[in-house]
């Protein structure tokens, strides 16, 4: 099977900025997306899962930091490397970003041979040793790319990022039933106002995209959701 292209998000609102880093990324044949404002990343983060994000701290519609505190509240994001590439030089702002979490801290202006073994070293270990398939009951979850079909291909089916979440969530724990709020704390994350009402829609829709698999999730009355990993048909 071949790889599938890597792809990284640049958040930076200077196109000379994209331009370099296009050029020194190049060579690693990987797709790079341009975000120049918060709005423009939170955008493109909540429909694409990169493998690797690239951050300015100054930006024209908020602050770096704020935003990789935002995206990496993402359980999707939480393996993800992120770089910091700005021409901020100072010490604080480099402690700072590796207390929040940051794999990475370049400033500008970069040399295009350095950036590249960076960012390639990050994408490396990244896919290091990390499970990529797994196979639970009658599917194959491409952890990766977030992409699931049945045991030899016949079928593959179109999820949702957090419809992938969920049913990941529940098939490594076969036959544990997840309550509402279980679900809602380790997809949508804290401090989100989702109801439970949003959980059982996302099961529903689940449910009749899994078909004729739908029966491998199972309603347990007052209590939540499981999955059956026995279900064949």
């Amino acid at each position: 099977m071949q790889n599938m292209t890597k792809k990284v998000l640049l958040i930076d609102d200077s196109e000379d900025s994209f331009v370099l880093v296009e050029q020194a990324l190049a060579p690693l044949r990987l797709t790079l997306e341009f975000a120049p404002t918060v709005k423009d990343a939170l955008r493109l983060v909540q429909k694409t899962q990169y493998d690797l994000v690239i951050i300015d701290i100054g930006l024209p519609d908020g602050d770096g930091f704020d935003l990789f505190s935002k995206i990496l509240s993402h359980p999707q994001y939480e393996d993800v490397p992120f770089v910091f590439l700005t021409g901020n030089n100072d010490v604080g702002s480099k402690i700072s970003a590796f207390s929040l979490g940051a794999d990475d801290y370049i400033v500008k202006p970069f040399h295009l041979l350095e950036l590249r073994a960076r960012i390639e070293n990050k994408l490396k270990k990244r896919n290091s040793g990390k499970e990529t398939f797994l196979t639970i009951g009658p599917f194959v979850f491409d952890v990766q790319y977030q992409k699931i079909k049945t045991q030899g291909g016949k079928m593959e089916f179109s999820l949702t990022a957090r419809e992938f979440k969920i049913l990941l969530l529940m098939g490594k724990n076969p036959e544990r039933t997840f309550t509402r709020e279980e679900i809602l704390k380790k997809i949508w994350g804290e401090n989100v106002y989702v109801t439970n009402r949003t959980i059982d829609a996302h099961i529903c829709y689940l449910r009749k995209k899994l078909t004729p698999y739908s029966s491998c999730i199972e309603s347990i009355p007052s209590e939540g959701y499981r999955f059956n990993a026995s279900v064949t048909e």
